[in-house]
């Protein structure tokens, strides 16, 4: 390994020394980890399908971000692309009544609208499946996330001229 690379490691070993073990034991697998996915390039055999929940592999992230092994339902996705946009979901229903949180109808769970985001098809592990059968959303839940990710992405309307832009 040449000397760049071994400062890059030192300086981040620095910055773990300064937090609590977990964090940092937790912090180093996920780099391992995402040099697998992204060196070893375990490209997934199964097929990725729109609307079907999926494990995802979305690491270790900054603020509130969704991090860790979490179930997310594939928003789009085309065969021939390398990427694929998810929606996380919760592991429980928050029951939060926000309306950028779309509760499942037949799932303890809640997709996060705040939270889709485009990821490698690297980043997912397996279908997420329920006795045998990959699970997938209801047209009802279809229909509320479509409504709420409208509503969520489209652009502000310009504020009024007698502010300072």
């Amino acid at each position: 390994m040449n000397k760049e690379i071994n400062q890059q490691f030192n300086q981040t070993k620095d910055i773990l020394n300064t937090v609590d073990n977990n964090t940092a034991l937790e912090y180093a697998t996920w780099t391992k980890d995402k040099a697998k996915m992204k060196f070893q390039k375990k490209i997934p055999s199964f097929p990725i399908t729109n609307n079907f929940i999926y494990w995802c592999n979305l690491g270790i992230n900054i603020g509130s971000e969704q991090n860790k092994i979490r179930p997310a339902i594939i928003v789009r996705t085309q065969t021939n692309s390398p990427i694929c946009t998810i929606l996380p979901l919760t592991s429980v229903r928050l029951k939060d009544n926000k309306w950028y949180h779309v509760d499942l109808e037949q799932k303890n769970s809640t997709a996060m609208i705040e939270q889709v985001k485009n990821i490698s098809k690297l980043r997912v592990l397996n279908p997420k499946r329920t006795n045998g059968v990959i699970e997938r959303i209801i047209p009802k839940d279809l229909e509320n996330i479509n409504k709420a990710l409208g509503n969520y992405y489209k652009l502000q309307d310009f504020p009024s001229k007698s502010k300072n832009l």
